[in-house]
């Protein structure tokens, strides 16, 4: 039995994201996951012969990170939005930590909108390096280039133009990012940073 799969999100009415939005977002993400698993299975039976299938076998490989990470980030996304908007609590250990690196909790929105409005298809994620004790934010280049590799994703924004042209248009990505944070449930990013912690 594969361990992937499609999995399921309770996503309660959004202020500013419509259902229908978030209905052709899930039927995107789920593709990812049909992608990379279909493709796995091909690797598998080209690797009968993988000499003679090393050029077929090299292609997919190269493009399975892309999948793979589609899929799991969209999942990083989807769960953020579960259980309705729940307010940053600016008293935790995620608030204060955020804080002490960069002398207030106000600056995150700010700083992840600024990531996020950059030009091209991707994503802005927020890490946390346990090792050097610090946050990283990144634009993560479609969804397989620029990650900060080992760090655990604390928030994921996804800002390619699925996720905001029904609602807002080509143009409306700011708009977007403000309705995003709106409906974010701060408990998820609060208990992502816990788990990073140990």
């Amino acid at each position: 039995m594969s361990p992937y799969g499609p999995k399921t999100f309770t996503i309660p009415a959004l202020d500013g994201i419509s259902p229908k939005s978030i209905e052709e977002h899930l039927g995107l993400y789920q593709g990812y996951v049909k992608n990379f698993m279909g493709m796995c299975t091909l690797i598998g039976e080209l690797l009968v012969d993988p000499a003679k299938n090393a050029h077929a076998l090299a292609e997919l490989q190269r493009r399975l990170s892309f999948e793979f990470d589609g899929m799991r980030l969209h999942e990083y996304y989807f769960t953020q939005l579960e259980g309705g908007a729940k307010a940053l609590d600016t008293s935790s250990a995620f608030a204060a930590a955020f804080a002490k690196q960069y002398g207030s909790i106000d600056a995150l929105v700010p700083m992840m909108k600024n990531v996020g409005l950059m030009r091209g298809p991707g994503w802005a994620i927020l890490y946390y390096d346990t090792e050097a004790g610090i946050f990283q934010a990144a634009f993560v280049g479609e969804q397989h280039q620029g990650h900060f590799v080992g760090l655990p994703v604390i928030l994921a924004l996804d800002v390619w133009e699925h996720a905001f042209i029904l609602d807002y248009g080509a143009q409306g990505k700011g708009n977007y990012i403000d309705a995003f944070f709106k409906n974010l449930n701060w408990g998820v990013v609060e208990n992502r940073f816990a788990s990073a912690q140990g």
